[in-house]
């Protein structure tokens, strides 16, 4: 039913024999067009016959033994997702018989005795009919498919310029994003994962792209039961997976497991570190390419980023800023001191540096990076870098020096950083339990009040149990069931209407908690039972 040109398949209801075969001689005419002529003689088999075979033309007299054609066709009707096309046949010259039968759906009434070429000519228009609805949806269907695989291929080079390119995360971009619900992107952390098949590439391109729509094909399907996740293929036909789907792991091995049982290819992956910023794409599909080369080299079927070797040394490189931003807020100057040496020695030695500049712009690109970390990880943010600091990088005598600076205006950073989280840790929650005061019949959430004092969520839950000895939800479930009681007590509210008051819409669940933190149900505490 979804090509064009299927045959159709027709089922005759009919007790009458002679009337049976007129209607079959009237159906040999519109040969090849007719699939199977299904007859049966009643109402109650032909309704086994339709639910099994769902015939695209159903023909029935109306008086029939037992169950009537109409009252059959009543039933049909209402079958979901079946929209056969019926014409009733009858004995009876009644306006309410044909009335009925149209209300019912039918196509056309036809008296008998019923003239073979009129007839034929009706079947001829009702399959013509059926015809040109399947082509419609056929041409409907093809330009769907057309229009998405557009819009795939638009998407895929949109994501894939700020994998290759580094991005700020502007306005334009968002709403893009926003259409294509990817929006995950610059709220939550991710990876990118990079893999491919292990063993050798096919010989010719025809086989290669097969190979390649084959495995995107399993790989996508797998992928729709991870959500926050995007696949795309590269120039370089490897395929790229971006997700915020918290078992990567997971998401991994379900891929290996199909590409294995469906194409039987084995594959190798390499995994990005963890991302918290959309302007990260650009080194998260860097690390994850690299770490993919690097396993396929050594017949791995994994690796993650930051297993990878420097010189076979055993120096960890993707974690660098990572561990750079958690030296830099916990106050922590060896740890400084090591990020920063790992980082001026990574780049010196595996990027494409010409001279002084390069140098120092990339040590100014990778402070921006480190104070954007700080923002999202602290909430707090950090004034731009001063033009003394370049002039002084861009005068280096010695890597030694580099990292004299850089080390000395981190740790510099680093004091203003944990003086400010320190000191104003108090009042950030203050102002926060003022505005939980203010808000507590509503909908509060962390993100909510953090949004509204300007700090990063994960850091103000970090400060509520740092000052208040109590997670932030707690707090606010105290401060509502401490208002439950009062009312409970001083007021004539209803049950409901107090739960109302105090942000819970739902009685049960208000009753559940309120008993939890009491022993005793609302109406056992407002009779002081």
């Amino acid at each position: 039913m979804n090509g064009v040109n299927v045959a159709i398949d027709i089922l005759i209801i009919e007790d009458e024999g002679e009337v049976l075969e007129g209607i079959r001689t009237a159906l040999q005419q519109l040969d090849p067009a007719i699939g199977h002529i299904y007859a049966i003689g009643n109402a109650e088999d032909a309704r086994e016959m339709i639910r099994t075979l769902f015939p695209r033309i159903i023909i029935t007299d109306i008086v029939l033994p037992r169950l009537s054609g109409l009252e059959l066709l009543d039933e049909v009707m209402q079958m979901p997702n079946y929209d056969p096309k019926v014409i009733v046949i009858s004995s009876y010259n009644e306006f309410s018989y044909a009335q009925r039968s149209l209300q019912l759906g039918a196509l056309d009434y036809v008296l008998k005795p019923f003239d073979k070429t009129e007839f034929s000519q009706k079947l001829r228009k009702i399959v013509g009919m059926i015809q040109d609805e399947d082509r419609q949806r056929f041409e409907m269907q093809h330009r769907i498919e057309h229009a998405q695989m557009g819009t795939k291929m638009l998407m895929d080079q949109y994501i894939l310029s700020f994998c290759t390119k580094k991005t700020q995360l502007q306005e334009h971009i968002y709403h893009r994003l926003q259409l294509w619900n990817l929006t995950w992107l610059t709220t939550s952390s991710y990876h990118l994962m990079a893999f491919g098949v292990s063993g050798d590439v096919p010989e010719s391109d025809k086989d290669m792209e097969l190979q390649l729509f084959s495995l995107g094909n399993v790989a996508g399907e797998t992928m729709e039961s991870f959500h926050s996740s995007y696949l795309m293929k590269n120039v370089h036909n490897r395929w790229i997976v971006v997700s915020a789907y918290p078992d990567l792991e997971e998401m991994m091995e379900a891929i290996r497991h199909n590409v294995r049982k469906y194409q039987k290819l084995e594959l190798h992956f390499g995994v990005s570190g963890t991302m918290f910023s959309f302007q990260a794409l650009y080194d998260a599909y860097e690390q994850s390419i690299q770490a993919l080369r690097w396993a396929a080299a050594n017949r791995k079927p994994e690796l993650y980023y930051q297993e990878m070797k420097v010189d076979g040394q055993g120096q960890a490189t993707a974690d660098i800023n990572e561990r750079c931003t958690a030296a830099l807020i916990g106050g922590d100057r060896d740890g400084i001191i090591e990020a920063v040496r790992d980082k001026v020695e990574s780049m010196v030695r595996f990027t494409q540096i010409m001279h002084r500049k390069q140098l120092a712009q990339s040590c100014l690109d990778w402070i921006m990076e480190i104070q954007a970390l700080v923002n999202e990880k602290s909430g707090i943010y950090i004034d731009q870098i001063s033009l003394s600091l370049w002039e002084r990088l861009e005068c280096y005598e010695s890597i030694d020096s580099v990292k004299h600076e850089l080390c000395e205006y981190f740790e510099d950073l680093s004091a203003k950083v944990t003086a400010q989280l320190t000191g104003s840790g108090n009042a950030i929650i203050e102002q926060a339990k003022a505005r939980i005061a203010e808000e507590f019949d509503k909908d509060i959430t962390l993100q909510g009040i953090a949004d509204g004092l300007a700090i990063h969520p994960v850091w103000l839950s970090h400060l509520f149990k740092k000052e208040t000895g109590q997670t932030f939800s707690d707090y606010v479930i105290e401060l509502r069931i401490e208002r439950a009681r009062r009312l409970l007590r001083e007021s004539n509210l209803k049950i409901y209407e107090i739960a109302s008051k105090i942000g819970y819409l739902d009685l049960q669940h208000f009753g559940k908690i309120f008993k939890k933190r009491t022993g005793m149900s609302p109406k056992e505490y407002r009779y002081g039972k």
